[in-house]
């Protein structure tokens, strides 16, 4: 019978953090994960307006001035991740996996991979189809829409920073840069997609009614699920996913 290996999950995405604290935290729990002071953990934040730079981020990616978003109180952070510039919000889960790649048998591909996969599986649960494996456009997309963004550190085949999955977060936000440098693509979350869901099953019922003669589809939608309400669920089912993915058995910090 496979054992799963042990996932200590630190859920702080229950309020908000600021990106740099977050990194501090991470980058001291990946020291200690290197130095097998622990095992592997999963971290997940809920952080304050930020914009990031990874490696290939350019300076030309943002559309306003950087002093201007640092005005409006938005941090701009430079980060040791692969990929380019992106943003991270209120409303938006980041989970940030510190495993032993290397010991899971995994390359840095097919981890990347694998990190697409737990998305995908969590976004399935919703009845939201999306996939991975995009030429050159590392993520998750829903159609042509980008959903998540993944950027991964593998260091001495430890794991640090990870991946942005939005669930509710203010898509305006995204008007300021080229999200992960792709100019042309739509930037959606999973509560956008669900209202498209409902409107493509509302115009569906209102079609059978007045052809049918019986009542339109006002009103007629599955209902929805609130932000807040919505953002704890898909925390939980994400950390299902992944662990379901990686072969981990979750423990709460």
């Amino acid at each position: 019978m496979h054992v799963r290996r042990p996932l200590r999950v630190l859920n702080l995405a229950q309020s908000l953090t600021r990106y740099s604290d977050g990194l501090k935290l991470q980058d001291s729990i990946a020291v200690d994960r290197k130095q097998g002071l622990i095992g592997d953990t999963l971290v997940l934040f809920q952080h304050f307006p930020v914009y990031t730079l990874g490696k290939r981020g350019r300076p030309e990616d943002f559309k306003k001035p950087q002093k201007e978003l640092e005005a409006a109180g938005v941090e701009v952070c430079v980060v040791p991740r692969g990929g380019e510039v992106t943003y991270h919000g209120p409303g938006q889960l980041v989970a940030y996996p510190i495993i032993g790649v290397r010991e899971a048998g995994l390359g840095a591909r097919a981890y990347v991979e694998s990190l697409e996969d737990s998305v995908i599986d969590c976004l399935a649960r919703y009845g939201v189809t999306a996939r991975g494996r995009v030429p050159g456009a590392t993520g998750v997309w829903v159609e042509e829409r980008k959903v998540a963004a993944i950027g991964v550190r593998i260091t001495y085949g430890i794991s640090s920073h990870g991946l942005a999955l939005n669930v509710c977060p203010d898509l305006t936000a995204f008007d300021a840069i080229v999200p992960c440098g792709i100019p042309d693509k739509e930037v959606t979350s999973l509560e956008l997609e669900l209202q498209r869901r409902r409107q493509r099953q509302q115009q569906q019922l209102a079609v059978v009614g007045s052809g049918s003669g019986g009542p339109g589809g006002a009103g007629a939608g599955t209902g929805g699920v609130g932000g807040a309400t919505l953002f704890g669920e898909v925390v939980d089912d994400f950390v299902r996913s992944f662990c379901g993915r990686l072969g981990f058995e979750p423990r709460a910090a």
